[in-house]
């Protein structure tokens, strides 16, 4: 029986089922983007998801038999990629991408990139929540995807813990996911993810004999402390941390970017999460820019539409 597709938003939390290493191929590929499913047990194979949609992400709980999954991207791809985190529940998984490879318990996450080739292998029985999303929604410095790609984010440590216990209660209550409140959880989601992969960074600047990176972090995490503040500029920044603004300029450089377009970047999908918010409903689009740093109504607009391709005022429309 071929599967149909996951369901609608605001449907019931029904598991969509393949009886077939075929079948599941085709489902997943309609959820996640061309992928190629193979089993050495195609007789016993059986899988199944129960997927959902929160603003800009996409959660499915997946249950399913052993099986490999790959992703193959030749050249650069055309739709700009986006994240995918797993957070392992039960049996084992394998995420590869890259030289990097990681062994996922229950309870452990690991980050990876559509925009990229990866593999999958689930050698047992097993059940995981998929997270996607886009790459501007986690609050990552640009180059930490390439630091965090298929890594293990073990359980074991506190903050994962929390985070992944949060995740795991998500998967037991999909049919919740419905308007208001699964854009707050998918929200919530987000925040808590840009906080453990922030946390997985902090240790890795920690035990980096590089002055530079410990900078670097720092410069990051007082931008998005500051977003608010219309003063936030170069030169603030700069004095915050007792450098010169060349200094920091050359810091952006590095990461292949301007301290200018990351602020505006970081306070653009700040905006666009208020938009799609149905609490901010009777909030002005103005007063919402306004929040994030952005004094001028029109600049705000045209900023807004040549990163996300179409205007705020359409963002609060689908909501």
């Amino acid at each position: 029986m071929a599967p149909t597709r996951p369901d609608s938003p605001g449907g019931p939390a029904i598991p969509v089922l393949a009886e077939t290493i075929r079948d599941w191929s085709v489902l997943t590929s309609q959820s996640f983007g061309p992928l190629k499913c193979s089993t050495r047990a195609p007789r016993t194979f059986r899988a199944g998801l129960v997927a959902r949609t929160t603003g800009s992400m996409s959660i499915a709980h997946l249950r399913v038999g052993p099986h490999v999954v790959e992703r193959e991207v030749r050249g650069p791809d055309q739709e700009g990629g986006r994240f995918k985190v797993s957070l392992q529940l039960e049996g084992r998984g394998v995420v590869e991408q890259g030289e990097h490879s990681a062994v996922l318990e229950p309870g452990d996450m690991a980050l990876y990139d559509t925009s990229a080739s990866y593999r999958l292998e689930f050698p047992d029985d097993s059940r995981l929540l998929v997270m996607m999303f886009d790459h501007s929604a986690l609050d990552l410095p640009p180059n930490a995807a390439a630091q965090l790609r298929a890594q293990r984010v073990r359980a074991e440590e506190p903050v994962h813990a929390m985070v992944s216990s949060f995740l795991a209660s998500v998967a037991e209550r999909m049919e919740a996911l419905n308007g208001m409140t699964g854009q707050r959880i998918g929200n919530s989601a987000l925040d808590l993810l840009t906080v453990s992969f922030n946390h997985e960074l902090d240790g890795q600047v920690a035990g980096s004999a590089h002055e530079q990176d410990r900078l670097r972090a720092s410069v990051h995490d007082f931008i998005e402390a500051h977003l608010p503040d219309p003063g936030l500029d170069p030169a603030m920044i700069a004095r915050a941390h007792f450098m010169s603004t060349r200094r920091l300029h050359q810091i952006f450089h590095d990461e292949g970017t301007t301290v200018s377009a990351w602020i505006r970047r970081r306070r653009l999908e700040r905006c666009r999460r208020a938009l799609e918010d149905p609490a901010n409903a009777r909030v002005s689009v103005a007063r919402i820019a306004e929040r994030w740093g952005f004094t001028d109504a029109a600049h705000f607009s045209r900023v807004f539409k040549a990163a996300y391709e179409v205007p705020p005022s359409h963002v609060r429309a689908r909501v």
